[in-house]
Formats: structure tokens, C-alpha cells, sequence
């Protein structure tokens, strides 16, 4: 005979029993369990519910509810709501018990979830449709047109560049997610003679983005999916080296973890990508960009990378717009002036433009206007903290 699963939420519920007073409508909640939909939830479904849909439908939820009903009728929710309708807390000992049990089960849920890699090319419609505000990401639902660069690069066959989305996911949950690059090498091999191309061998480099936490998991399992994700790539493309945003996060699972880190550190080396992108005649198609956690400059030569010293474009902004890199803010008034036209005080910390910066001979450095004082019988500005020390 198979042994029945053992319920841990009904179990916790029932030991709840015993310290706190039952809601009147306590029994009328049937069949709790863990969520269908939402493996991070409980559903429940009462039992004026199931009298409705036998007598409206014929169908009868038995004692023993298929998936398809728990997911149809039954409705999900937080263990702590579904509590605080089971029970009636008068105390704060009767609150700290409750919580203690909510504590509980949410570790279990956690700890319990059935996860499955998954991986998705359509990164523009991945982003457009992920749900705002559920792992961090300053990205999530915003519209489709600010992630056409990402098709914008698969599409281009000279690039040799793809771009696509990589993680876990709980039915339709999404647990961890990433983008993952991956730069293809193509090497021909020449006969000296005839110059044939005898055989081309290719290759593969790929690196691993930033890593996204459902943030239900960001205290209980955050380095732990991202070590994980990390080794199913590996595997999935049997990648020996595998360079990685969160290699730091990665090193420090390992390193609590694994007494002997030496070979699993070594698979990680650095935490940025060993490629550039081609995006060559990207300004004709695209108007709108997105946030990029690691390939987010342009230069003039329309090569994205993570090199800032000859971009023309950062992109660092969330509204589909990008930051000019010719442009520079003065730290003084906030006028956006060409960078040409911003010099450094080193005396003030600040870059400031030419209506907001003087130069002070005394200290042969420039200064913030406002820090100093103008002696209209030499001539010459003095910087403030000298005249006070004097």
C-alpha cells in the first residue's frame, strides 16, 4: 500500500490547534495545502465553494482534490492570511506562536520547491510580460521596445553573438533568471598550397549576467540558486569555464559550503565577459534601450561592451532613454554640459562647469565659485578655508 504524503502545512495548522482559539469559520477551510499555482503559497477552498460547484457544475471535489481542481478552484494565498483567518490572536504570546508556525511553513515551502531549468530566446518578450517588482530587476514590464536591442543582436549574423534568457522555474513561478551571453569563434584551417579551407573548428565563450532572485528567496536560497543556475550552464553547455556577474556570490556558497573550493572557484575566474558586441547600424532601428547590468556602453565604432573609455552612449537608465557620455553634469547648478567643458576640483570634489568653477592661484587648482572670495584690488580669488585659517 503507498504511504500517503505526509501534509507538514495541515500538521502545523493542527499544533496551532492547541495554543490558539479557532475562527467560527474555521471549519469550513477544506483541503489546505500547498499552492498549485504558486508553489510559494498555500491554497485552501471553503466549503460553501464546493456545495456551489456540485450544484451548478456536477462536479464534486472529493477528499482526495486532483491537481487540475486544487489549480481551478482553489484559491492561493500567504500562510499568513490563511492563518489569521483560521485563528483569533488576543495576546502577543498567541501573535509570537502564530508567526513562529508562519516562520515555519514558509521554510518549508521554500525548502521544498520542485524547480526546472528553463531557457527563452524571446528576451524582448520575456522582460515585457515579467511581473514588476517580484525580484529586484528595475526592468521588469516595461514595454517591449525598450528590449529590441537584445533581438536586435540575435538577429545580426555577422555579430556571431547571442543573447538569451536562462533559470528555474516553479510551474509558471520564476525562481532565478539571468541573461546569457554567447560569443561563437569560427577558425578556418588553410592548406598552404591551394589556400582551401581544409576543416573550421569552433568555439564557444559565454558569460553568465547578473543573477535575479524571486525576492520570497532572497534570504533563504539567493546564493544557493544562483550556485546552482551557475552549474546547470556548465552542464547544460558543457562550458568548462563559465565567467559569471555574481562570481563573488557564487565563490562565497562554495566557500561555506565545500571544504575543497579550489576546483570549484577555478571554474569561475571573472566576473565580467571576455567579448564585445557588434551592434553595427543599431541607430537605424532602434529608438528606445534598456538597462544593461554589464554590456552597457556604445562607442563610436557602435561596439557595445563593458569598456566606458571611447563610449558615446551608458546604458544606465529605465525609461528607454540612455545616458550621453559626452555629456556631463555640473555637481554645482546641474546644468548638462559637453564634458570638454567640465574640469575637476580636486579642492571641492566636485566637476563643475565654467560659470560654476574659478581657478585660485594661491592653491594652483580650480575651486567651486561659491567656496571662495574675489579680491577686487589683486585681482585674484581666494579659496575660503585659507582665509579662515588665516
Amino acid at each position: 500500500m503507498k504511504a500517503q504524503k505526509q501534509n507538514i502545512i495541515l500538521d502545523s495548522i493542527n499544533y496551532l490547534k492547541i495554543f490558539l482559539p479557532l475562527h467560527k469559520e474555521f471549519n469550513t477551510f477544506k483541503h489546505i495545502g500547498q499552492a498549485i499555482s504558486d508553489p510559494l503559497k498555500v491554497s485552501y477552498i471553503s466549503q460553501g465553494k464546493i456545495k456551489g460547484i456540485k450544484e451548478n457544475t456536477g462536479i464534486e471535489i472529493s477528499s482526495r482534490p486532483t491537481d487540475d481542481q486544487r489549480n481551478k478552484y482553489f484559491t492561493a494565498t500567504t500562510i499568513e492570511k490563511l492563518l489569521k483567518k483560521l485563528f483569533v490572536v488576543n495576546t502577543s504570546d498567541e501573535t509570537k506562536k502564530m508567526f513562529e508556525v508562519i516562520n515555519n511553513i514558509d521554510d518549508y515551502l521554500k525548502q521544498n520547491l520542485k524547480y526546472n531549468f528553463f531557457v527563452d530566446t524571446d528576451v524582448s518578450g520575456f522582460y515585457s510580460n515579467e511581473p514588476e517588482n517580484y525580484n529586484g530587476s528595475c526592468m521588469a514590464g516595461k514595454p517591449e521596445s525598450y528590449f529590441k536591442l537584445y533581438d536586435y543582436i540575435n538577429e545580426i549574423p555577422t555579430n556571431n553573438v547571442d543573447v538569451q534568457i536562462v533559470g528555474f522555474k516553479s510551474k509558471d513561478i520564476i525562481l532565478a533568471r539571468g541573461l546569457l551571453w554567447c560569443k561563437t569563434y569560427n577558425k578556418n584551417t588553410i592548406c598552404e598550397n591551394t589556400g582551401e579551407i581544409l576543416k573550421t573548428t569552433t568555439t564557444k565563450e559565454y558569460f553568465l549576467d547578473r543573477i535575479y532572485i524571486h525576492n520570497k528567496l532572497q534570504n533563504s536560497s539567493f546564493a544557493k540558486l544562483q550556485f546552482e543556475l551557475f552549474q546547470t550552464i556548465r552542464k547544460y553547455y558543457k562550458v568548462d569555464l563559465l565567467r559569471a556577474f555574481n562570481k563573488t556570490q557564487i565563490e562565497s556558497y562554495i566557500l561555506h559550503k565545500y571544504d575543497n573550493t579550489s576546483k570549484f572557484i577555478f571554474k569561475c575566474k571573472n566576473s565580467y565577459p571576455s567579448f564585445a558586441v557588434n551592434i553595427e547600424g543599431y541607430e537605424e532601428t532602434l529608438s528606445r534601450y534598456p538597462y544593461m547590468d554589464s554590456f552597457k556602453y556604445i562607442d563610436d565604432s557602435e561596439i557595445l561592451s563593458i569598456d566606458d573609455s571611447d563610449s558615446v552612449k551608458i546604458l544606465d537608465q529605465t525609461n528607454g532613454e540612455y545616458t550621453n557620455a559626452s555629456q556631463c553634469c555640473c555637481d554645482e547648478c546641474g546644468e548638462s554640459v559637453h564634458r570638454d567643458e567640465i574640469v575637476y576640483s580636486e579642492l571641492d570634489d566636485q566637476e563643475l562647469c565654467e560659470d560654476c568653477f574659478v581657478y585660485v592661484d594661491e592653491r594652483g587648482a580650480y575651486a567651486n565659485r561659491n567656496n571662495t572670495y574675489y579680491n577686487d584690488y589683486s585681482g585674484v580669488y581666494h579659496y575660503e578655508d585659507d582665509l579662515s585659517r588665516a
